[in-house]
């Protein structure tokens, strides 16, 4: 079994995408608690998929480490 290196994934094209959709994700489910009384599905909908899709993109880029380490040893 290889072992991952995950220091290695900052190093991918898909990294620093899926951090910032992270922290856009992040942005709108504090937007949407601080409109908790108001209407704040919206919020969650969008911070739902922003989440998604940065979950995607670090599971990309760890998968194209891996590729990268194994290639390299």
């Amino acid at each position: 079994m290889k072992t991952l290196h995950l220091s290695e994934s900052h190093k991918s094209l898909y990294f620093w995408p899926g951090v910032t959709l992270s922290v856009i994700a992040i942005l709108f489910f504090v937007w949407g608690l601080m409109l908790f009384s108001e209407n704040w599905m919206g919020q969650a909908i969008w911070g739902t998929l922003a989440t998604v899709f940065a979950v995607v993109l670090l599971a990309m880029a760890v998968r194209d480490s891996r590729g990268t380490v194994r290639t390299a040893a």
